[in-house]
């Protein structure tokens, strides 16, 4: 089982990663995601289930950005 501080830094780096896609759906994904953090933090009392649902939602990010390579 993957720890807080291991979940952590694989969603930095997906972040990062995504971040820099020049695709504008990728970029708009990733700004509805920005705003859905906050939610994570607030409705997830553990702080690794608010990582995990981060990760989740990058993956989905991911999953359009490959797609439209």
């Amino acid at each position: 089982m993957a720890t807080l501080d291991e979940l952590t830094a694989t969603v930095a780096r997906m972040e990062a990663r995504l971040g820099v896609s020049e695709s504008q759906e990728v970029q708009t994904l990733l700004t509805h995601y920005r705003l859905l953090l906050p939610r994570f933090n607030q409705d997830l009392a553990d702080p690794r289930d608010a990582a995990l649902a981060a990760s989740a939602a990058l993956m989905l990010i991911q999953s359009v950005a490959q797609a439209k390579k």
